[in-house]
């Protein structure tokens, strides 16, 4: 038997956001200095006069096609390198560049800063150093700030899950009516509850309160006193979705009596006589669609629905029960 749908929310899922509320209390990046900050700035700009050289040569070479001069005679970069003109356009392209990157890099971590100006000092080019700055920083963890958050976190968590376990069980209709019941109740993906009542081996499956609307439920299963011979299939042709219900083995029967929708198979000698005409099968309607399965000694009454309050669930019990009368062992 499944739900479609997981739960929506729960205990684990409180225990992972306070353990993410830990780590994002405890960790901490070390911002650079301002000076460090700069200076890697500074072997950052120095590194832009190459591209500044071969920009300046194209457009050497730019100006002296239009002037009908022969371009290829500014192929040699490293003669434009001794110019004048060259030098005043590498200080106003340094200068620009320095201040781009001295803004970006005051706001990185220190040991990002470090780790770009170690390879800035091995010779690693201007794309490496690009590439550096944009790295994850490591984050730092306060040992004494871990332990009293962690404290907190555990504190938190306890609570939470008790909330989130009495605010369960108050919405939970069929919880509460477990102990009316003199049935124990647990509360997982579904509500399951199990005991003796009236004297009969009871099993209860529901859906949890959160359920949405097509994944919603009950099942009352009788484990006792019903003869392991009959076999009875009464409910809908096409279930709801959702539940995986036996397929039973049984002679269909055609009756005038039986619901649009509906079917009925039975097994040699078994009848529906009171599920179609007597106070049982009367009963059983107030809780349309409803589906029956007797077999193996066992009975199982199953609704699409929970009903609205803990009474209500205490009478749909009392229906099963009911039925499960009516299919006494030999």
């Amino acid at each position: 038997m499944h739900l479609h749908r997981p739960l929506a929310f729960g205990p684990a899922w409180v225990v992972a956001a306070l353990a993410g509320a830990l780590g994002f209390g405890c960790a901490e990046i070390e911002k650079a200095t301002p000076e460090d900050a700069t200076k890697l700035a500074e072997v950052r700009a120095d590194l832009e006069q190459d591209t500044a050289l071969v920009d300046y040569q194209k457009k050497r070479k730019s100006e002296a096609a239009a002037r009908g001069e022969d371009p290829d005679q500014y192929d040699n970069a490293e003669l434009l390198r001794a110019e004048p003109r060259f030098a005043e356009y590498w200080r106003s392209r340094r200068q620009k560049k320095f201040e781009a990157v001295n803004e970006v890099y005051k706001s990185l971590a220190a040991d990002v800063i470090a780790d770009c100006m170690a390879k800035a000092k091995v010779g690693q080019p201007s794309d490496e150093i690009d590439k550096c700055v944009r790295q994850t920083p490591k984050a730092k963890y306060d040992p004494g700030k871990a332990a009293a958050l962690g404290a907190l976190v555990v504190l938190l968590g306890v609570g939470a899950i008790a909330l989130f376990r009495a605010i369960r069980r108050r919405n939970d209709n069929v919880a509460q009516a477990a102990p009316k019941l003199g049935l124990s109740v647990e509360q997982t993906e579904k509500t399951t509850a199990h005991g003796e009542y009236k004297g009969y081996a009871l099993k209860i499956e529901a859906s949890p309160p959160e359920a949405g609307e097509g994944d919603r439920f009950v099942r009352v299963l009788v484990l006792s006193k019903v003869d392991p011979h009959t076999v009875v299939r009464f409910g809908p042709v096409a279930p709801p979705t959702g539940l995986d219900l036996p397929d039973l083995d049984a002679p269909e029967v055609h009756d005038a009596r039986v619901p649009e929708g509906y079917k009925l198979r039975l097994s040699q000698g078994a009848s529906a006589e009171s599920l179609l005409s007597g106070d049982v099968g009367f009963q059983m309607r107030a809780f349309d669609p409803i589906d029956l399965r007797v077999h193996d000694g066992m009975l199982g009454l199953t609704i699409w629905q929970v009903p609205p309050s803990a009474d209500k669930v205490v009478e749909f019990v009392d229906v099963a029960i009911a039925v499960a009368k009516l299919y006494p062992p030999a």
